[in-house]
């Protein structure tokens, strides 16, 4: 009888593990196949990287001549800078100066600039493609690095792996292709290496991550498992940091040598003690005040406790000893510090800055019912994170066969406004002629059938619309959806189809814009045309 009691909790316990090994390829499945999302048989994966149209103009001729996704109406985001490091990351090139915003601030985290580059063989298409996806790569690499801490043989295990890998910080760095979660995986990889004994490997780990983000540089805190106490042990650490830092301050003197002396940018992102983190709670609580059912409001406010949480876990508790004490105390230092520019928006760098703290706090929380809620609450990002796996949509679709998808680029022309979007529908309204410039490489004609649904803003308007100088669709429409159905023949080059009013665009009620009709859900399906018969 007692042999059967001691069998069940067994039996149980594996159950639990086979189910939680399934979660966590559900897991990674459900991550692979928000990332698919993202990609366009035109522009690859490049919608990762968050290039924005501001950035027009004063793109580095290499990423001009690569097709990539630009987001409309928005700056873009850091990682629009490092791909252009990438095609450049001996910084020689000269259109680097006013391509980037900051240059000397940005170069200095040349590693995976360099790590796209070798991915790419040096072809910029190719390039492209792989710093768009290093962080996903990178995320792979974590997902299994952090099973070393977090086997899936329990449900608390299983939360603090979900935890850091779908957390909103490590997930922002995914979509905007940054350097947080590459410095990330050096770090996890560092201190796995210190424990297992093998103190050069770690060591040259973190040299590498602060060549990648010179916060890096903090985790040589946890480099010394002796006393801190002991005056040897002090030399010990002191030459550790010395080496790792040497790497870093070695480019940047060439990066001096390149441009001289400049003003640091990046000194901006420090301020006041606490001060930008006050500021944070300040304008969290104003929001989810103002708007309590937003989850924008909602998520921002989670991720803002999670942060608090983690800070006090570690400033509350003190363990000098504790290698990962170490490591989390000197990111909740840095936290300290970070001014108003690192918390501002949705739901706040910070949260990505902070990563190797969230680390830290998911290996250092002890286990047990009694630490679960403040474990919960350190994870409490995860809600933020949904947002960064929403790909970019357009008022069009193109589906059909593969080939010819693949050998069909659209590109946007005349009076369009900036895509509006629902659950369910995409659309942009027009203040007068606009179009569709329809690209076939395909070195063959090509058949597309057009449909989709076209309304008027106020009035009734006769659209035509025209496939070079062919009229394909002509209709009156009033302030309701009526249907547009059309099909044309693309050659070989470009064939540009331009939807006409005859009638100007009206501004109509609040909205202060011009407005003429809307296309919306415009579906392209596009296939090869049939041979000739001879």
């Amino acid at each position: 009888m007692s042999a059967e009691v001691e069998e069940k909790p067994g039996t149980l316990g594996r159950w639990l593990a086979r189910r939680l090994r399934l979660a966590c390829f559900a897991c990674v499945a459900l991550f692979l196949w928000g990332i698919a999302q993202f990609y366009s048989p035109t522009t690859g994966f490049s919608s990762l990287i968050s290039i924005g149209d501001a950035l027009a103009g004063r793109e580095v001729a290499a990423l001009r001549q690569v097709p990539h996704h630009v987001y409309e109406g928005v700056p873009g985001y850091d990682g629009a800078y490092y791909v252009q490091l990438a095609l450049y990351p001996t910084l020689r090139n000269p259109e680097l100066k006013t391509a980037i915003d900051n240059l000397p601030y940005r170069a200095r985290r040349i590693l995976f600039s360099w790590v796209a580059w070798a991915l790419g063989l040096g072809q910029p298409a190719w390039i492209v493609q792989a710093h768009a996806l290093l962080n996903v790569v990178v995320w792979l690499a974590l997902a299994v690095l952090l099973m070393r801490w977090f086997p899936p043989t329990d449900l608390e295990n299983f939360l603090r792996w979900f935890g850091i890998l779908f957390s909103s910080g490590l997930c922002m760095s995914v979509r905007n292709s940054l350097v947080d979660g590459p410095s990330l995986l050096l770090i996890a990889g560092a201190m796995a290496w210190l424990e297992k004994g093998k103190r050069g490997a770690g060591l040259a780990a973190l040299a590498l991550a602060g060549l990648g983000r010179e916060t890096s540089l903090l985790a040589v805190t946890a480099t010394t498992d002796e006393s801190l106490r002991a005056p040897r042990t002090w030399l010990r650490w002191i030459g550790a940091a010395v080496a790792v830092a040497l790497p870093l301050v070695l480019w940047m003197g060439y990066v001096l040598w390149q441009f001289g002396a400049t003003e640091d940018k990046g000194l901006g992102n420090f301020g006041v003690p606490l001060g930008g983190f006050a500021q944070k709670w300040g304008e969290s609580f104003a929001e989810i005040a103002a708007h309590p059912f937003s989850p924008t409001a909602v998520t921002t406010l989670a991720t803002v406790v999670a942060l608090t949480v983690q800070f006090l876990f570690f400033a509350l508790r003190w363990r000098p000893g504790e290698a990962w004490w170490r490591l989390g105390v000197a990111y909740a230092a840095l936290m300290v510090f970070l001014a108003t520019p690192v918390w501002e928006g949705f739901p706040g760098a910070a949260s990505r800055v902070l990563l190797p703290m969230l680390l830290a706090f998911n290996i250092a929380v002890p286990r047990g019912r009694r630490w679960l809620a403040v474990l919960v609450a350190g994870n409490l990002s995860v809600l933020a994170a949904y947002k960064e796996f929403t790909p970019p949509r357009e008022f069009f679709s193109v589906r059909g066969a593969p080939e010819a998808v693949a050998a069909l680029r659209i590109e946007r022309t005349g009076a369009w406004h900036g895509i509006e979007t629902t659950a369910t529908a995409s659309w942009r309204w027009s203040k007068g002629e606009a179009g569709l410039k329809l690209h076939n490489a395909s070195g063959r004609p090509l058949v597309v059938a057009i449909r989709g649904e076209v309304v008027s803003a106020q009035d009734e308007r006769r659209v035509r619309v025209f496939a070079g100088s062919a009229m394909v669709w002509s209709d009156t429409i009033v302030p309701r959806p009526t249907e547009m159905q059309f099909g044309c023949v693309l050659p070989p080059g470009e064939t540009e189809l331009v939807f006409k009013t005859d009638l100007p665009a009206h501004v109509v009620g609040a909205d202060d814009r011009l407005l003429a009709f809307r296309v919306a859900n415009l579906e392209i399906v596009v296939r090869p045309a049939p041979a000739k018969s001879p």
